[in-house]
Formats: C-alpha cells, structure tokens, sequence
C-alpha cells in the first residue's frame, strides 16, 4: 500500500511541475487583445459591407422591373331567373353586357332546375383586385326584369 501511495504521489508531482512549467512558459495575454470574432482587419469590413451593399443594390433593381403577378379567379356564377317565362337570352345578354376592368366573361349555359325553369350558369375570370364579388353579384341582380338570384358555384384560384 505504500508503494502505490508513493507512486501516487510521484506522478502527481510530476504533473504539477509539468503544469507550472508549461504556464511559466506561456506568454502573458491580456483579455482585452482577443477577438473572437476574427475581425482584425477593418478594411476586410470595408470591402464587405461595399460588396454587400452592391448585391442588395443590385437585388432591389432586379426585383423592381420584374412585373407583378396578377392574381385572378374563376367564377362560376348561377343566375335564377323569376319564372318559366323569363327569356333567358336577353338575361344571358344583360349579364354579359356588364362590363368592369379586369372582368372577362367566358362560357355560359343552361341548365335545367325543376318544372321548367332553366338557370343560367356563366363562367367569368376576374382579377381579384379590380373586382369583386359582391359588386359583381349587385350588377346582375339590378336587372331585376329578369334576375332573381344570383349564387356562386364555384370560385377557383388561377
């Protein structure tokens, strides 16, 4: 048991003077002196932030005459009319002599609801901020000689 205990002693001795010549050795730094950061050079920063400045330059031109994606929908409206006697060609023509910017009208057809009744159902793309909905729908149902109710049917994304 001696021996190991002396052993013991022995290297840890031996890491002692090993440690406090190695700090004898090391040079004496002050805390103020170290960068983490590794930005030593100012002019590297310089050219950095010039270079970084072009690209965004350069970004926000390139992105200025890009044209601006229109977003427009498909619409599938259900136009009811009164009666049975109701003439659907005039309503289809008072539907589609409405006109708006960014309002396109497309097919149109009718389709039968009950007891002789027939509804028109019209497809039009419209852009969704030039025309709305809701104004869409208030035109139609201002002909009131012809048109009931209008519902929509379908509205899609394009």
């Amino acid at each position: 048991m001696a021996v190991q205990v002396a052993e013991y002693v022995w290297a840890e001795w031996r890491w002692t003077k090993g440690q406090s010549s190695q700090a004898a050795a090391a040079p004496e730094v002050d805390e103020n002196d170290i960068d983490l950061f590794g930005s030593d050079d100012e002019e590297e920063d310089e050219a950095k932030a010039a270079l970084t400045a072009q690209r965004l330059k350069d970004y926000h031109a390139k992105k200025a005459t890009k044209p601006k994606v229109v977003a427009k929908s498909m619409v599938i409206l259900d136009v009811k009319p009164w009666d049975d006697e109701t003439d659907m060609k005039e309503m289809e023509a008072c539907v589609r002599g409405i006109t708006m910017e960014g309002l396109v009208w497309g097919t149109a057809k009718f389709v039968a609801i009950g007891y002789g009744i027939k509804k028109l159902q019209i497809t039009c793309v419209v852009e969704d901020d030039k025309v709305g909905t809701d104004d869409l729908e208030e035109a139609i149902t201002a002909f009131e000689d012809y048109v009931q109710s209008v519902d929509i049917s379908s509205f899609n994304k394009i």
